[in-house]
């Protein structure tokens, strides 16, 4: 993974982009999307306030690969 973390208080997603994110207190990164202004993971929404950082995914067109 070679995507640089991003503090969501700094910069937020674009509407629909596979991302990762970290909730705060929370170590282990969840897959998700951005969208309707909540980060959104395969179960649920979570508000901005709640998510530290995030990263584009893997899966994202615009991450180089080696």
């Amino acid at each position: 993974m070679g995507a640089q973390w991003v503090a969501s208080s700094a910069e937020l997603p674009r509407e629909g982009e596979p991302i990762e994110f970290l909730l705060d207190g929370r170590d282990i990164a969840m897959d998700g999307t951005y969208s309707g202004q909540l980060f959104r993971s395969h179960w649920t929404g979570y508000e901005v306030g709640r998510v530290r950082n995030w990263r584009l995914s893997d899966a994202h067109p615009s991450v180089a690969h080696a």
